[in-house]
């Protein structure tokens, strides 16, 4: 467990339920669209604990394994079933198949978006996060909350500069600049030569404020980010089979290896108070969920969005006893590929910085 108000293990599953259920959330809305009967949307999965309430024809239900959730639409590999998904149009058909990972996308755009408004860093900002007691900080009146603008002539932008110049003047006094609210202070303290563990010489523990973006910046700034993810993932193939690429960049982890990866990334952010690296790894994980679900393999969205295509193409639909005997096995092989990819997880755990 982290050091995090939110215990790492129920980060975990708030964030796979989030994922999962903005998943099936997008299919049940695009369903309901189109006038596709669905008979069940439940969250998490089953067994089944309690049907919650009913509307539309569609039951709520609360299930017992809390990893998201799960939408049941009539007749999905049926069209003899009226008002089911099989029985729909074509064009209904791919948009109630693409609704699912376009909600994916659409998360991945509002974690990206709600890092970079509201918890990114302005690395170029020293502010001041605690002060210790009974300290050369302390007794000048430094508090928490202020802006460090300079020690004596040297201006501060970075840990490193104000590290190194109070550093440079052990023993001597020093001029402290900073902004507090929407005044400019100068403060006067003596940087200690001895000092305890973990205090430094005056007594302070730094962090970065946030920083000042827009909502436009941000919107591109998301946008980018996603747009690099999603380059970085297609050339992946490429770099592998040129070795440009380490086996911990091409491998794909399981749900231990998405906890271990939420859990460094909560300690990073209980440590700056903020959840900018949480943020920015839901949307990758998000973006990835959205690009894996489009793959062409039977029983994925992809693999049942290529059987509409070649319906589109050669103007014939596949013999639904051949299509349901696909995504079986696609499901089954899937679900091996899935019990190896966790047993990896445990066997060599991924690596973090």
């Amino acid at each position: 467990m982290g050091n995090g108000a939110l215990p790492d293990f129920l980060l975990f599953l708030l964030v796979l339920s989030i994922l999962i259920l903005a998943h099936e959330l997008g299919h049940f809305l695009a369903a309901r669209w189109r006038g596709v009967r669905v008979e069940e949307f439940g969250i998490g999965y089953p067994p089944r604990i309690a049907t919650l309430f009913e509307i539309g024809g569609t039951i709520f239900t609360l299930n017992l394994i809390p990893l998201g959730g799960f939408v049941r639409p009539a007749g999905e590999d049926d069209p003899e079933v009226a008002g089911g998904l099989a029985a729909s149009s074509k064009t209904t058909r791919a948009l109630v198949l693409s609704a699912g990972p376009l909600a994916n996308v659409l998360l991945a755009f509002l974690a990206f978006f709600l890092a970079f408004k509201f918890a990114a860093p302005d690395l170029q900002r020293v502010m001041i996060a605690e002060v210790v007691p009974n300290t050369p900080a302390a007794a000048a009146g430094v508090r928490p909350g202020d802006l460090v603008r300079y020690v004596d002539d040297v201006p501060v932008d970075s840990f490193t500069a104000m590290q190194t110049a109070i550093r440079a003047r052990l023993g001597q006094p020093i001029r402290l600049g900073v902004r507090r609210g929407n005044h400019d202070l100068e403060l006067r303290l003596t940087p200690r030569v001895d000092y305890p563990e973990g205090q430094g010489p005056i007594g302070v523990i730094l962090t970065y404020p946030s920083a000042r973006t827009s909502w436009v910046e941000a919107s591109r700034l998301s946008a980018q980010s996603m747009g690099n993810q999603v380059i970085a993932i297609l050339r992946l193939p490429g770099r592998l089979l040129a070795g440009d690429a380490t086996p911990q960049e091409t491998r794909v982890t399981g749900l231990k290896g998405i906890h271990d990866m939420l859990a460094w990334a909560n300690d990073i952010d209980q440590a700056s108070q903020r959840p900018f690296v949480t943020l920015n790894l839901i949307g990758v994980i998000s973006l990835g969920l959205a690009m894996a679900n489009l793959l062409p393999i039977p029983a994925l969205d992809g693999g049942r969005l290529m059987f509409v295509f070649l319906e589109a193409v050669f103007r014939k639909r596949v013999s639904p006893r051949i299509e349901s005997f696909a995504h079986a096995v696609g499901f089954a092989l899937i679900l091996i590929l899935m019990i190896y990819i966790n047993l990896q997880d445990f066997v060599n755990p991924i690596q973090l910085p």
